[in-house]
């Protein structure tokens, strides 16, 4: 669905430009959205999901209206 690729690229964008994250947290974390792209994991599932990678996460989330 396009709205939720569009997600996806914004949730992957939001997650480069956060200052709050590491290098390797937000590597870790883009790692992790490509790979549940490629698995076609539905979008609802990855807010989720990456809350259980960390709870840095949710400002991101928060900020980009995905929470």
């Amino acid at each position: 669905m396009k709205t939720d690729h569009e997600k996806v690229e914004k949730l992957q964008k939001a997650v480069k430009e956060a200052e709050h994250l590491t290098p390797e947290e937000k590597s870790i974390t883009l790692e992790k959205i490509a790979e549940w792209k490629l698995e076609d994991k539905a979008f609802s599932l990855l807010p989720l999901e990456l809350e259980k990678l960390s709870e840095k996460i949710v400002p991101i989330l928060e900020e980009i209206g995905l929470a």
